[in-house]
């Protein structure tokens, strides 16, 4: 049976690391490399522990969102309604908690505030259980599905809303997302706890070989009697988990939300998870890597802030990014497929 997963020789020199600096390495080169260059155009300012500490902040909703999309393209597929499932989410926490709160939403009460954060986890499961369903059982193509669905949310969320924005959350609820604990965010902690939860999914539990199994072939997970719906349907619901924990950063560090917040982060994600080393075509990836990555588009944000860039270049470097990406990834491969006839 074809072998999911890293599995792939390494040289000597490198058999003795340990696996996340083994698997990792050209990334920690790409990352000290970023390091280097954004401070020698910033300087101090960047090395400064204002920075850090405003990096902290931001990296997690990013974080979230690359590990969502991540999974999605575990099997070959893509999640494009996140964003919209992520705003989806704030959205009915903010509406509950008003339509239960005589005293308006800010002085909600902490079980009122939990109550309202399940009916938002329930509503981003439905987006999944949707998803996974559509893919799954009428074999439509993921990137169809999910636009249809970001489409369709992204229209609900205006209509429920009427294009305004909600503001006033609770302070237990923006603590979340804007508080900390020892010096550190509180929604870095998250962030890493949730790194961790889906490190373990993906690589000790049957769900997470049978995933790798369906993007490293297909064939062989059906003739392995693979339940490839409930895997769809699972892999989608996660996905959609990550984006219900992104709306709690955001309400925490925005106390706002909108129908059309974020949208610019889709790019982002995705950019994280090629970065990261996740196959386009399913069978690889791993979550060290996304995380390394996220760290690396977040230095050179913060970087290209600093130099007062305006916005829409920054969105631009993320395409310019990817473009970069999918080009050296085509040569790597073309070369090996010259250099390996002559060094069987």
């Amino acid at each position: 049976m074809k072998a999911v997963g890293n599995n792939n020789k390494l040289p000597a020199a490198r058999a003795g690391l340990p696996p996340f600096l083994r698997e990792n390495a050209s990334l920690y080169v790409v990352m000290a490399a970023v390091l280097m260059v954004m401070y020698a155009l910033n300087g101090g300012k960047f090395l400064s522990v204002q920075n850090f500490s405003s990096m902290a902040y931001q990296l997690p909703i990013v974080g979230f969102l690359s590990l969502g999309m991540m999974i999605s393209m575990l099997s070959g597929g893509i999640n494009l309604s996140i964003i919209a499932t992520t705003n989806l989410n704030g959205i009915i926490i903010a509406l509950f908690l008003q339509s239960v709160s005589v005293n308006g939403m800010k002085l909600a009460s902490g079980e009122m505030v939990a109550l309202a954060i399940f009916l938002g986890l329930l509503a981003c499961i439905l987006v999944g259980v949707v998803n996974g369903l559509l893919i799954a059982l009428l074999k439509i193509p993921d990137i169809l599905v999910t636009l249809g669905t970001m489409t369709l949310i992204s229209g609900l969320n205006v209509v429920f809303t009427k294009g305004y924005t909600i503001t006033g959350f609770p302070p237990a609820l923006v603590n979340i997302g804007n508080g900390q604990t020892f010096g550190v965010p509180n929604s870095l902690y998250l962030f890493a706890a949730a790194a961790v939860v889906a490190s373990v999914i993906l690589n000790k539990t049957r769900f997470g070989f049978n995933l790798y199994m369906m993007g490293s072939n297909p064939v062989a997970a059906r003739f392995s009697n693979v339940d490839t719906v409930k895997v769809t349907v699972f892999q989608y619901v996660l996905s959609s988990c990550f984006a219900a924990l992104t709306a709690l950063v955001m309400i925490g560090q925005l106390n706002s939300v909108k129908a059309s917040y974020a949208d610019s982060y889709l790019l982002v994600a995705v950019l994280a998870a090629f970065l990261g080393k996740v196959s386009p075509f399913g069978g690889f990836g791993r979550v060290s890597g996304v995380v390394l990555a996220v760290i690396i588009l977040q230095l050179i944000s913060s970087g290209l802030n600093l130099l007062r860039l305006d916005p829409f270049m920054i969105t631009a470097t993320w395409g310019g990014i990817i473009i970069v990406i999918v080009v050296c990834r085509g040569l790597f491969s073309w070369l090996g497929r010259r250099i390996k006839p002559r060094n069987p």
